[in-house]
């Protein structure tokens, strides 16, 4: 305590992040937005100025959007158009379809990661409450029914940090996850890839290209601003120390050119991993990102899953340090986000076993099979993104058996975004409107209208807002309470499947319960049931 001390403008941390990656600091601007006290430490001088991950879906843009950095990252982060299979045998074999939008943002799109991570550090700077130790190494902790002790090594010296909740955000080689003796599971490829990444390419790169040759795999994938990156799989017997040479990298870059003529900006081989955490939080740790999972790089899936573990945490924490929410909804982390985490690199797993295949005979089945699948009712949900598993949960923080007939919605699935007019007339895109705390929105009927005085209370008590979103076809008299936005593009028309209907939305854009007018207050104490009272 006497180290915080001496740091005045820092108010006692509720929460303390071991990590000030991209996902680290996400969180931290998270729970900046809402008021929480935040202290983050990381080991490193400042940002690692080499590329890592290298795109993001729309999911992750959206999470960015909450965030406050919507502007910022569309003007970043590059489409990327689609994803390319291509075998030597009979050329292009697969296509998937990545152009386009979804929930307002590219359905994928390139990024540079320490420019991403300068965005994100900037939008500390908007908080009193949230401070960055750059240079400070956490060592271990000691956790108790009311705080955790956390002990750091700092350039002036150990001291110990007193807080709520610690968030390991500290990677692949978690010292947080080591001293809670909790387990990855899984395995590592025995294959090793070298990975390549050049700058200021005169020839931009759209699109993602897998060349699936048995006889050398190779992945090549666009950056912004001219960057691309070239992933070459090992051959057995190949080592670390060969592979990086300067003669072995020119050799390997031929059919695209000469090497020593670009700006190359790092060469190192990788092994992937494919793992989860046995535990991903409990009592008052919790880990995300590559502390919690580590997925193959074939899916792109990498940082999108820490970024979704930051937007499923963070409201959760705010709402238990707000006390507007009990400390056992902070179990459905846990329940919501690993068997997520788990499809998705099963997921990377399943396409990097097509891509790597070493076998002649088996890649032309494989050419041969997906060729025909392009001619099946299979081809949209292999060529269109649909193969990616959605943000969406079997068991969590929701009603489960709560469902509106001709709805597109149900409980434990992600909210869709679309544009809204506002009553002034100005666009605006539909999360923007939510904000960071619950919302019970209604369509064709304002939410009030609906609920009784006690069923209002009980809102109150959980932080929860209300909207009203209108429909084009239904006249509004003056003397009702007026719709917050107009549904311009039936969007939400579709979703609800009809008017005065409601939902429960979480901070996340989970969706809590869906109920109509005539099971309201039914609904609402049965949602404050799980969220205040009982575990979930």
């Amino acid at each position: 305590m006497e180290y915080l001390a001496e740091n005045k403008n820092l108010n006692t941390p509720n929460v303390v992040i071991v990590g000030a990656g991209p996902v680290g600091v996400l969180t931290a601007n998270l729970l900046g937005l809402q008021g929480i006290p935040v202290l983050l430490i990381d080991a490193n001088p400042g940002i690692l100025e080499i590329p890592r991950a290298i795109s993001l879906d729309q999911d992750a843009l959206r999470v960015l959007q909450a965030a406050g950095f919507g502007d910022q990252i569309a003007a970043s982060m590059p489409a990327i158009s689609g994803i390319e299979l291509i075998s030597p045998f009979g050329g292009c074999f697969a296509k998937v379809n990545s152009a386009g939008s979804l929930d307002c943002h590219p359905r994928l799109v390139s990024i540079y990661q320490p420019e991403l991570e300068r965005i994100l550090r900037n939008g500390l700077k908007r908080f009193s409450h949230v401070r960055l130790w750059s240079e400070c190494t956490y060592i271990s902790h000691i956790e108790s029914e009311s705080n955790i002790i956390v002990n750091v090594k700092c350039q002036g010296g150990a001291c110990k940090i007193t807080t709520g909740f610690l968030l390991g955000c500290d990677g692949a080689r978690s010292t947080v996850r080591e001293n809670q003796g909790w387990s990855m599971l899984g395995s590592s490829y025995k294959e090793d890839w070298l990975i390549l990444d050049v700058s200021n390419l005169p020839d931009l790169l759209n699109k993602v290209e897998f060349i699936c040759d048995p006889k050398r795999p190779v992945a090549h994938v666009p950056g912004p601003n001219g960057s691309q990156r070239w992933e070459f799989l090992l051959h057995e017997g190949e080592t670390k120390e060969e592979m990086e040479k300067p003669n072995k990298v020119r050799e390997l870059m031929k059919p695209w050119g000469d090497v020593s003529q670009m700006e190359v900006e790092r060469v190192a081989v990788y092994r992937f991993q494919a793992k989860t955490v046995d535990q991903m939080g409990k009592g008052r740790v919790f880990l995300l990102g590559d502390a919690a999972h580590l997925t193959p790089p074939f899916a792109g899936q990498g940082l999108v899953s820490g970024i979704r573990d930051s937007m499923n945490l963070s409201w959760k924490l705010a709402a238990v340090i707000g006390q507007t929410a009990t400390s056992k909804i902070l179990s459905s982390y846990h329940t919501e986000r690993r068997p997520h985490a788990k499809k998705t690199i099963r997921l990377a797993v399943l396409l990097g076993s097509i891509i790597m295949t070493r076998s002649k005979l088996k890649a032309i089945f494989r050419d041969f099979i997906f060729k025909f699948l392009y001619y099946t009712p299979i081809k949209r949900f292999l060529f269109d993104l649909r193969i990616r598993p959605e943000n969406s949960f079997k068991k969590g923080l929701f009603l489960k058996n709560n469902q509106l007939t001709k709805s597109s919605i149900k409980p434990g699935t992600i909210f869709p975004q679309a544009p809204v007019k506002l009553p002034n007339g100005v666009f605006k895109f539909s999360d923007d409107l939510l904000g960071q705390s619950l919302s019970i929105v209604g369509y064709g009927t304002h939410p009030l209208t609906v609920l009784d005085a006690d069923s209002k209370i009980l809102w109150e008590k959980m932080g929860g807002k209300t909207l009203f979103f209108s429909n084009q076809q239904r006249v509004y008299k003056s003397d009702s309470l007026p719709p917050c936005a107009e549904d311009v593009t039936s969007t939400f028309l579709s979703v609800f499947g009809g008017l005065d209907r409601f939902l429960i939305l979480r901070p996340d854009r989970i969706v809590a319960a869906v109920f109509t007018k005539e099971n309201a207050n039914q609904t609402l104490r049965a949602f404050y049931n799980i969220y205040l009272e009982k575990n979930v």
